[in-house]
C-alpha cells in the first residue's frame, strides 16, 4: 500500500497553531531521531507547538544532532510523555508503520482524540491515518521528509534540518551502501551539502567515534557467535543477556553487526539475535529477491522492508533461533 500525495500531509501542518507530538519507533535509529527532528524544528516554523517523543534512548553518537537535547525519551519521562500526547490534537508519526513499534506508548497514542498523520518507508498494511505519505520505494522515511518540507517551504530546510535528514538518509543506507536509493536520493544529499553541512564530520561522529566494547564486543560477536548455516546459504549471530554485561552494553552498540553475515561470500540472508530482559530483539537482512520482511512477519511478528527487517519475539533465544532454521526450511 503506496500513498504518496504529500500535498495531504501538507493540508494538517499548514493550520493555525496547535499541539503537535512527532513520534517515532522503540530502539531509534538515525532515520527515526533525523527524521522526527526535522519534523519538530519545521512544525515549530510554522508556529505549532511541537515535541518530539522517543519510547527508549537512542545511541549516544547521536547526541551532536541539533535539538537532540529536547526530545521527550517516554521511558526517562513517562507521565509527561503521556500528558503530551493527551494534549496534542495532531500526531505526525515517522518512520513507524505501526503504533505497536512505539511500545510503551502505543495505547496512550490510539486512545488520544487527535488527527494522526503518517510519514514512513515501511510496508504499509493496515492505514490508520488520517493522512499518509507512504512508500518502501525510498532510502528512507528522512527522504520522504524533505520532499514534504520542500513542499511547504524550501527555505525552512536550516542547516540545522539538512544535518538531521542528512544523518537519517546515510544510516538508513548504511552509508549509501545498500537500500532503495536512486538519483533522487543523491539530488536531495547535494542540496542538503548547498546547506552547509559537513558530511565528512558527520560520517566521523557516526562511523568513526566508537567505544572500545563497541569494537571488542563487534569481534566477540564474529569470533564466537556467528554460525553458518550454509545448504540455506544463511548466517546468524547472537548475543546473551551475560554477554551484553560483559562487555558493557549500551543501546546502539549492536548496529550494523546483523550485516557481517553478508559479508561472507556465499552468504545470502543474515540474522541477528539479541537476548533481552524481556524478549529478543531480531533483525534480519537479506540480498536479492529473499524476503525477510514476510519472514518477519509470519514467524515474529515484525516486519519492515523486503532486504531488511526486525521483531521482538516473546520466547527464548533458542526458541527465537530454533524458528529462524524453521523458516529457512519453509522458504
Amino acid at each position: 500500500m503506496n500513498t504518496l500525495d504529500k500535498n495531504h500531509i501538507c493540508k494538517f501542518i499548514c493550520t493555525d497553531p496547535q499541539n503537535v507530538v512527532v513520534v517515532s519507533h522503540t530502539s531509534p535509529d538515525g532515520d527515526a531521531i533525523g527524521s522526527a527532528l526535522a519534523m519538530q524544528k519545521t512544525l515549530t516554523a510554522f508556529g505549532h507547538h511541537a515535541v518530539a517523543i522517543l519510547p527508549d534512548v537512542y545511541p549516544d553518537y547521536y547526541n551532536w544532532l541539533p535539538g537532540v537535547e529536547d526530545i521527550v525519551i517516554a521511558e526517562n519521562e513517562f507521565d509527561k510523555a503521556l500528558q503530551l500526547i493527551a494534549n496534542a490534537s495532531l500526531q505526525v508519526i515517522v518512520d513507524m508503520n505501526a503504533l505497536k513499534r512505539g511500545q510503551i506508548i502505543e495505547k496512550a497514542l490510539e486512545q488520544a482524540d487527535a488527527k494522526r498523520i503518517l510519514i514512513d518507508h515501511h510496508i504499509l498494511t493496515n492505514n490508520i491515518f488520517d493522512a499518509a505519505y507512504s512508500t518502501p520505494d525510498v532510502s528512507s522515511t528522512s527522504e520522504l521528509v524533505f520532499n514534504v518540507i520542500e513542499a511547504l517551504n524550501p527555505a525552512l530546510i536550516t542547516k540545522d534540518v539538512a544535518e538531521c535528514i542528512y544523518t537519517g538518509i546515510v544510516t538508513d543506507t548504511a552509508n549509501f551502501f545498500h537500500g532503495n536509493m536512486s538519483p533522487r536520493t543523491f539530488d536531495i544529499t547535494a542540496n542538503l551539502m548547498r546547506k552547509g553541512i559537513d558530511i565528512i564530520k558527520i560520517n566521523q561522529v557516526l562511523y568513526h567515534t566508537f567505544s572500545e566494547n563497541r569494537i571488542r564486543l563487534l569481534g566477540f560477536s564474529i569470533s564466537e557467535r556467528l554460525h553458518l548455516l550454509s545448504d540455506f546459504h544463511a548466517a546468524y549471530i547472537y548475543l546473551t543477556k551475560e554477554d551484553l554485561i560483559r562487555f558493557n552494553y549500551s543501546e546502539g552498540d549492536s548496529e550494523d553487526i546483523v550485516n557481517y553475515g553478508l559479508a561472507i561470500k556465499g552468504i545470502h540472508i543474515s540474522a541477528f539475535f539479541i537476548e533481552k530482559t524481556d524478549f529478543i530483539k531480531i533483525s534480519l537482512r537479506s540480498e536479492g529477491d529473499i524476503n525477510v520482511n514476510a519472514m518477519a512477519s509470519k514467524y515474529f511478528n515484525g516486519g519492515g522492508h523486503k532486504n531488511a527487517s526486525g521483531a521482538h519475539f516473546y520466547g527464548s533465544l533458542t526458541e527465537a533461533i530454533s524458528l529462524y532454521e524453521q523458516a529457512l526450511r519453509e522458504l
